[in-house]
């Protein structure tokens, strides 16, 4: 079936009627971290959307990772003694083994972000909203 201009001009999203709404967004603030903010040399940056988990790095080759909320299970906190000095803490977050993503099976980390218990609690109902949204269930294995 073959669509002429006018129709595939309608059918096709333009860039204003793509949802694409940032959550939370955030730099590593370790000490070295802190030190490179102040400089503005941090290229690290995480977000998260309402459906995705994006990871920025790198200046002259830059790097984006995203993850779809739906591969990802589990967020969990951990705290060193000087991430608690510093009031920072990593988020770590499984990516779902039962996708061909080639990811699967990998932890993603958040580290040294600040307000960690907040971010572990906006990415877990970033999660569930996305899974129910898309009416995924989950079977566990026996």
């Amino acid at each position: 079936m073959y669509m002429n201009e006018n129709e595939y001009q309608k059918k096709a999203k333009t860039l204003d009627e793509v949802n694409f709404e940032i959550l939370w967004e955030g730099k590593p603030a370790g000490l070295w971290q802190r030190f490179l903010t102040l400089l503005k040399l941090n290229f690290t940056t995480y977000q998260i959307s309402n459906d995705e988990l994006i990871i920025k790095t790198g200046f002259f080759n830059q790097k984006t990772n995203t993850t779809e909320l739906y591969l990802l299970k589990d967020p969990d906190i951990s705290v060193s003694l000087w991430q608690r000095l510093l009031k920072i803490g990593t988020v770590s977050v499984l990516v779902d083994t039962h996708s061909t993503n080639n990811r699967a099976g990998q932890k993603l980390f958040l580290r040294n972000i600040r307000d960690c218990e907040k971010v572990r609690k906006i990415l877990r109902d970033a999660i569930e909203d996305d899974v129910m949204e898309r009416k995924i269930t989950y079977f566990d294995k026996v």
